[in-house]
């Protein structure tokens, strides 16, 4: 019997570029992670509704000071904050959620393994906010075409 790979591909992108602008989501997954340089934080992954695509995977640190984006994300997510500024959720509270991110596109220069430049173009999201339209209907992934 030949050997039978398994390999989770949950985390892996194919790099789509969304077109710019304010764009409708749905949170898919959010896990805690702890980042290379050693920050605390979450690891999303947004549904584009209009699309069905997968947007790469959104990181949101936890850490003082540094933490803007992620309470964007509970703030859109109607994650109350306590009297004293405290937040206090849970991974349930974020899933499934519809939130309104802004969208940007840009080229990111990087190395080839034949030491030759590339630039390849990227989207990234830059503003969470609460969704106006919160009833979009979402496209099934199967309903895209490639």
């Amino acid at each position: 019997m030949e050997k039978q790979y398994r390999h989770d591909m949950s985390g892996e992108s194919d790099n789509a570029i969304f077109p710019a602008g304010w764009r409708e989501f749905k949170i898919i997954s959010c896990k805690d992670v702890i980042f290379k340089s050693g920050n605390e934080g979450f690891e999303f992954v947004f549904m584009d509704l209009e699309t069905g695509q997968d947007f790469p995977i959104v990181r949101a640190v936890a850490v003082p000071k540094k933490r803007w984006f992620l309470k964007q994300i509970l703030v859109a997510c109607g994650v109350p904050a306590g009297l004293d500024g405290v937040y206090e959720w849970d991974i349930a509270d974020v899933l499934n959620k519809q939130i309104t991110g802004k969208v940007e596109n840009y080229n990111e220069k990087w190395i080839n393994r034949d030491g030759i430049e590339q630039i390849t173009e990227k989207s990234k999201i830059t503003v969470i906010k609460k969704s106006d339209n919160p009833v979009i209907v979402e496209k099934k992934k199967e309903e895209v075409p490639f």
